[in-house]
């Protein structure tokens, strides 16, 4: 039977980065030779912030009503460290996933609903909390060292349009799939 991961369910287009390719090169000077703790979260989020609200993610205004759509901002093939720009519209929703040790979110614009969940088991989750988030804002997760199942979570866009700019320490699709657990 062929392991549930992100690659096998994501079925969204990628466009090129727009020119954005120099936020992923002031982000790798961040990361390298850095320990993923919170300090470097912070760092990151800082940045990312700082950069979206200098830079409005309009080169991203490509939108689906079937899916979210993925952006590759870049992707560090000596590190795994990747950057996806995300394009959603009202109702786009991701599966319940998880993610590699780092897992940064950073919302430019729009209202998303984020659902963490707690494994349960048989690739099971269970939600555990929900947060509606109004952009700009941004957070991350940091978890194993080599596994992707950090952070269980979904999320759904609320408003008309929205972007958010995802940071991780490997290659996201490489993260679980779960099925949600009544």
């Amino acid at each position: 039977m062929k392991e549930t991961t992100l690659e096998n369910v994501l079925q969204e287009p990628s466009l090129d980065a727009h020119g954005y390719d120099g936020i992923f090169a002031a982000l790798m000077e961040i990361v390298r030779g850095r320990v993923i703790d919170d300090a470097l979260g912070d760092d990151i989020e800082r940045y990312i912030l700082r950069y979206l609200a200098e830079n409005p993610p309009h080169a991203f205004d490509t939108f689906s009503d079937k899916s979210y759509l993925r952006n590759y901002i870049g992707r560090d093939t000596a590190t795994g460290w990747e950057a996806i720009m995300m394009s959603w519209r009202e109702g786009n929703t991701t599966s319940i996933h998880a993610h590699p040790q780092f897992a940064g979110y950073h919302f430019a614009d729009g209202r998303f609903r984020v659902e963490i969940f707690e494994p349960a088991g048989n690739d099971n989750a269970r939600r555990i909390r929900d947060l509606t988030v109004t952009a700009p804002c941004a957070f991350h997760a940091i978890g194993k060292a080599g596994a992707f199942d950090n952070h269980i979570h979904r999320i759904t866009c609320l408003g008309p349009t929205g972007h958010s700019l995802h940071v991780y320490s490997d290659d996201a699709k490489k993260g679980k799939v779960y099925t949600e657990m009544a």
